[in-house]
């Protein structure tokens, strides 16, 4: 190296610089810690894994087997802890027609279901419960996305309701509303296939409170006081005709669901407030608020919960 360029780098104006740029990486490092800010979020493992989930659910048996998804769409879904189910009510359905079932393939038994769902529409639940940990990222697969991706089309009747799940929902206190947000959609057809109208329901359970809204999840997410981040996503639709009547059988099911489902769950409280913490691993960092799904569309559809 020459004198010339050596002495430009001992220059006091840049060995200031240098000097600044240390000591505010040092201060920024002390002022994170001192205020316990996490940008990396540590993985919270399930208690239970999903596929524990009964297969007999109340007066609801699952007709459907459970499958691995491909890898494409596993990847784009971008977990491996989910299940997708197809339920039938054994108090409307004849018992000879559920044994049509035995022995039959994953595609017999779609088949099967979709007879079913047309003679008997009450009688009939898509089941499907997906979980993430560790990350801080955009809710990319819900209904209004990858039905649309999938040629539906959501109507006027959208709406955000207040389902009676049960008492000692996981999350409430006892002197809190034990009412769960839903977010309720009806999907019709805009491929011209004459395919029916389909009615969806679905909400998240995200670091230990229950929400509709994809957008309040990924603030729970983004919480930078949490050091652990996770969320559940549980998604049901019926191709029932009666709005009114759709809802209440999909709130009867969930009756018998959703204690199930919970048990799968962690404890956030025990998990963020002094209990006994899970091994994990910090796994993702936050992200820019506002960020948009880099998700393709066009696979989203396959993972929703439609025959």
């Amino acid at each position: 190296m020459s004198t010339d360029r050596k002495n430009r780098w001992l220059r006091p104006g840049f060995l200031t610089v240098v000097v600044l740029l240390g000591i505010s990486a040092v201060g920024l490092n002390s002022a994170v810690g001192l205020m316990k800010l996490h940008f990396l979020k540590v993985a919270v493992p399930l208690k239970k894994d999903l596929a524990t989930v009964p297969s007999t659910l109340g007066d609801w048996v699952q007709v459907s087997t459970d499958e691995p998804l491909d890898k494409e769409t596993q990847d784009i879904l971008a977990t491996d802890k989910y299940i997708f189910r197809d339920y039938v009510n054994t108090k409307v359905i004849p018992a000879s027609e559920l044994r049509q079932f035995d022995g039959k393939t994953s595609l017999e038994r779609k088949q099967l279901v979709a007879a079913l769902q047309a003679h008997y529409p009450d009688a009939v639940i898509s089941f499907a419960v997906t979980y993430y940990t560790g990350k801080v990222d955009t809710v990319a697969h819900i209904p209004e996305r990858c039905y649309v991706a999938d040629g539906y089309q959501p109507t006027d009747s959208t709406q955000t309701v207040g389902w009676d799940l049960g008492p000692n929902r996981l999350g409430k206190t006892p002197g809190e509303s034990q009412k769960i947000d839903v977010r309720y959609l009806n999907f019709q057809d805009q491929t011209n296939a004459a395919r029916q109208t389909k009615r969806v329901a679905y909400f998240f359970f995200v670091n230990g409170r229950y929400e509709s809204d994809s957008l309040r999840v990924r603030q729970a997410l983004e919480n930078l006081r949490a050091t652990h981040a996770f969320y559940s996503k549980v998604e049901l639709m019926a191709i029932i005709p009666d709005e009114a009547r759709c809802a209440a059988v999909m709130s009867s099911f969930l009756r018998s669901a959703l204690p199930e489902v919970e048990k799968c769950l962690p404890d956030w409280n025990s998990i963020e407030n002094g209990g006994s913490h899970p091994a994990g691993q910090p796994a993702g960092s936050v992200a820019q608020s506002g960020e948009q799904s880099a998700q393709p569309a066009v696979k989203t559809a396959e993972i929703s919960v439609k025959q």
